[in-house]
């Protein structure tokens, strides 16, 4: 790479990989396709490498493009974030906002969370998506600002896993069944919840007290939480789930939290992840506080 490298010109870099096209490029430089075709034609010079070559539908990067795009995304990411720090405000920040949720989190909290996003960046467009196999991918790609997530201490470290609490261990059923005591709903069959993006830690409420010598009757596991709350309402049976604040607002469900002599050790920690380099943004700070207030 020569030293005379013009750093600008590496932004053209990272949009051409995203969009593949040199038409959304433009549109999104506010350049003409003619201007960022020589800036593109000049950083090719520069690195001496065709770093994009033109495929039968689009772009394709060469290998060493491949190579140079993470560490290019990184260094902007950085340096974006260092301009821009001391300027947050949310009431005129403008830009789209990813948030990957599992699904039960977002049956449990994703409207009110929703809503105080939309009134905290009234001129932003707030998605909320579904945590996936791609989401930390997503997340180091920049598609997605933030995921909520047990902790994995697996995770690529270019991922932050922020705490943001721990779970206590809840026995849920019908609220016709709120005065039976808690060894007796203990006895109660079981439907248990396979939580989409938790899935290694579905059966840890279960396990433990199997550990503790409760024996578990499971009747029937679901992947839906909708399906769980009308299976609750309609047969004489329970669930287990991490104890969710707004679980409590419920009146068709009682919800009793496990004894503290079970000690669940583990339920994890619920973590944010969003990547390294935006672990000090303010935007991730505010957007962190948020999440938190409603989980716990």
């Amino acid at each position: 790479m020569k030293s005379q490298l013009d750093l600008n010109l590496l932004k053209v870099l990272t949009l051409l990989d995203k969009h593949r096209q040199l038409k959304p490029v433009a549109k999104e430089l506010g350049k003409t396709e003619s201007a960022v075709s020589k800036y593109f034609a000049k950083l090719r010079e520069q690195l001496g490498d065709p770093l994009f070559v033109r495929g039968a539908h689009e772009y394709e990067p060469t290998d060493y493009a491949l190579q140079l795009l993470p560490v290019v995304r990184q260094g902007l990411d950085l340096i974006d974030g260092a301009v821009r720090k001391e300027d947050f405000d949310p009431l005129t920040y403008d830009e789209p906002i990813y948030i990957a949720l599992p699904s039960v989190v977002q049956f449990l909290i994703g409207s009110d969370l929703l809503i105080d996003l939309i009134t905290t960046f009234p001129n932003a467009e707030i998605n909320i998506t579904s945590w996936g196999d791609n989401s930390v991918q997503d997340i180091f790609e920049g598609n997605i600002d933030l995921g909520v997530q047990y902790f994995n201490p697996e995770v690529n470290k270019v991922i932050y896993q922020c705490h943001l609490g721990k779970c206590e261990g809840a026995i849920l059923c019908s609220s016709k069944y709120a005065e039976r005591t808690i060894e007796e709903k203990l006895k109660m069959p079981v439907v248990i919840m396979e939580m989409k993006g938790w899935q290694e830690k579905k059966a840890a409420i279960k396990l433990a007290l199997e550990n503790n010598g409760y024996e578990v009757k499971k009747l029937a596991t679901v992947d839906n939480i909708t399906c769980l709350f009308e299976l609750l309402n309609k047969l004489e049976c329970t669930t287990f789930m991490p104890l969710v604040k707004s679980l409590e607002k419920r009146t068709d469900i009682n919800v009793t939290v496990l004894p503290q002599c079970l000690e669940l050790e583990q339920l994890p920690s619920v973590v944010a992840y969003l990547k390294l380099v935006n672990q000090s943004s303010p935007l991730h700070q505010l957007l962190i506080s948020k999440i938190k207030q409603h989980l716990f």
